[in-house]
């Protein structure tokens, strides 16, 4: 059986690539703590601690299994409520693993085929489209998840084997949690009623589904997505059109739902009639931006990670020596960088424009930028003082710096990816 797993696990992973485990002290993420640390070359760990009754347990069981694999250990502390639901955990901690991988990492869960199986059901229950037939993925992005041709009962056993020590977390015991009523009851009687594996026979069926519906959705070449952004054309979206639901199938998974249900679809469809905004998770909403649809992440949009380039969403600000020509996308300013400064816009944000003090708010407005868009758009300062809004206007100070020939040049570029396929 050692062998079977390893075979599996090495099947999904590329062991020259450089990995991050989403520990959770557990059988499934020791395991795979065990394998990838035996067969990888780049390997850390990270432990989301969602501050409910058995957190700190179960972080310091992930800390020591991350120390018996000589493995790189960080905990993450988020600030959610005591007795805050599945969903809410779920959407912080996949927020926060995100925030803490680089470019060049891959996030591994330790997820299995009793739980593909189970999502299977979840998906089914909550009223899924064909597509949600499809369950978990072996990959979305830089998400991998190598145990999912494994059964929970196969991750025990190895465990055991190998003699890997895990902690068993107390919530999976709480039938009042659907994953668990679904295991602990619905798989039971099943299995006392009918011979056979249930998880073997779903999935076949799964298998079958993921065969059978087309791979590549025409769709979603109109796409696009970066960091805490994405965006299709409204003209695009005909909710009579089964390839679209597919399509946001694929969507509700990229922004850590299981799915499109039903109701979320009528939330969308409420969006387009209105142009009101609607939240999805505690991070993600859906807004209505001139022609465009789209789902927005504030904060994955407003992070900044590098030193010398200052990321918002899919506007990177980056310093450059000079540039051909100017426009309202690149700025010259005095090679002081300790005065200068970017960040989002706050209540009573002023720009001089034309002698004139004008609310910065209100001249986004007359650029298309509003709502949601409007809080996440970066503004550049010189002490204090806004000099410039990307893509949009530059104060009159800012035009005289242009004037005076400055070489220290900020540009602001648009970034955006191809939606890939889930």
């Amino acid at each position: 059986m050692s062998n079977q797993i390893e075979e599996k696990f090495l099947l999904n992973i590329d062991i020259e690539k450089k990995y991050v485990i989403a520990l959770s002290g557990g059988v499934d993420s020791a395991v795979l703590a065990h394998l990838a640390k035996k067969y990888c070359k780049n390997v850390r760990t990270l432990f989301v601690n969602h501050n409910q009754k058995h957190s700190n347990e179960l972080e310091s069981q992930a800390e020591h299994i991350a120390s018996e694999f000589n493995l790189d250990f960080v905990s993450l502390q988020t600030s959610l409520e005591p007795n805050s639901s599945e969903t809410q955990m779920r959407n912080i901690r996949i927020n926060e693993l995100y925030l803490n991988i680089e470019e060049d990492e891959y996030l591994l869960f330790g997820h299995t085929l009793s739980d593909k199986v189970e999502t299977f059901f979840l998906n089914i229950f909550r009223g899924t489209h064909l597509q949600g037939l499809k369950s978990t993925p072996h990959r979305v992005n830089r998400t991998l998840r190598p145990l999912l041709d494994v059964s929970k009962q196969e991750v025990i056993a190895y465990a055991e084997i190998n003699k890997i020590e895990y902690l068993n977390d107390e919530t999976n015991f709480n039938q009042e949690i659907n994953r668990n009523w679904i295991r602990n009851n619905i798989f039971k009687e099943v299995q006392e009623r009918f011979t056979g594996s249930l998880e073997e026979k779903v999935k076949q069926i799964i298998s079958e589904v993921e065969y059978l519906l087309p791979q590549n959705i025409p769709i979603l070449k109109f796409v696009k997505l970066s960091k805490g952004y994405i965006e299709l054309p409204i003209s695009m979206i005909n909710f009579k059109n089964p390839e679209l639901l597919s399509l946001f199938s694929l969507i509700g998974k990229a922004i850590g739902l299981s799915g499109m249900e039903s109701k979320d679809l009528e939330k969308i469809k409420e969006v387009i009639r209105t142009g009101k905004q609607t939240s999805f998770t505690s991070e993600w909403y859906c807004i209505k931006s001139s022609s465009l649809l789209i789902f927005i992440n504030k904060k994955l949009w407003v992070e900044q990670k590098k030193q010398h380039e200052f990321n918002y969403g899919y506007l990177n600000l980056s310093k450059h020596p000079s540039v051909p020509f100017y426009n309202n996308w690149n700025i010259a300013v005095p090679t002081q960088e300790e005065r200068i400064l970017t960040r989002t816009l706050k209540n009573g944000d002023k720009i001089q424009i034309n002698d004139s003090n004008q609310k910065v708010s209100e001249v986004m407005r007359s650029f298309g930028i509003r709502g949601l868009m409007r809080e996440v758009w970066p503004v550049v300062l010189l002490e204090n003082e806004i000099i410039w809004i990307p893509g949009i206007r530059k104060s009159d100070k800012a035009l005289d710096f242009q004037k005076n020939d400055f070489s220290h040049i900020i540009v602001a570029s648009v970034q955006k990816d191809k939606f890939e396929s889930y």
